[in-house]
């Protein structure tokens, strides 16, 4: 399986309600500028990694440019929720042709190509595969799917181990990637000081641009 016949997916929320866990301590404006530069940093370590099809499935049109600034393509989805917009990926035409399809979450500004390179490596490694990069909270940051519709998706709280039980009852082989690095998904202001020596350039800029005290006074 070359790295053609493998579409990877990067979810996106509205940037209206992007990083609300972030609220106090964000003005919306900057919250929005936060949640582009994380994906403006998935999508560069992505394209680095891959030459194959690369999605952006999203409802908001203002993240569209910057899509299509990586040469990536748009899936439009009807704004309910993460699961719900992975499923009307994994329906488009485009995806469901490939061998397989790898979930990415918007919001890993310390996304490396490195990492991109090892999950598609392990998908590449069996014809029925499931792939699981779980976060420390019990989420999804990664998922791959070998063919793209083998197995149904449950993206949301404790999703890890919805994703695990969904790949045992899909008859699928799960492999789980453990990377230290990418543990850590971000949502509050705590998650990014714990990541924030490793994001990529755009996240890296916003964060020092913006000045953002926390509850304790410390600032980000």
């Amino acid at each position: 399986m070359s790295s053609t016949d493998v579409a990877i997916v990067v979810a996106v929320g509205p940037l209206d309600r992007g990083k609300s866990r972030l609220g106090p301590m964000l003005a919306p404006a900057d919250r929005r500028r936060l949640v582009l530069a994380m994906l403006d940093d998935v999508l560069a370590a992505v394209g680095a990694a891959h030459d194959g099809p690369r999605f952006v499935v999203t409802p908001d049109p203002e993240v569209d440019p910057l899509v299509l600034a990586h040469g990536a393509a748009v899936i439009r989805d009807g704004g309910g929720g993460t699961n719900a917009a992975i499923e009307a990926a994994l329906a488009d035409g485009r995806v469901a042709a490939a061998e397989a399809v790898l979930v990415v979450q918007g919001d890993l500004p310390h996304l490396a190509a490195g990492h991109v390179r090892d999950c598609l490596d392990e998908l590449a490694s069996s014809p029925r595969l499931g792939l699981l990069v779980a976060s420390d909270d019990g989420g999804t940051l990664a998922l791959g799917i070998r063919p793209p519709n083998a197995m149904l998706t449950a993206f949301g709280a404790q999703s890890g181990q919805r994703h695990r039980e969904a790949a045992a009852t899909a008859g699928l082989e799960l492999r789980e990637l453990q990377i230290s690095q990418l543990a850590a998904d971000v949502d509050t202001v705590e998650d990014l000081e714990q990541v924030r020596a490793a994001v990529g350039p755009a996240t890296a800029a916003v964060l020092e641009a913006l000045t953002v005290i926390t509850g304790d006074g410390a600032s980000l």
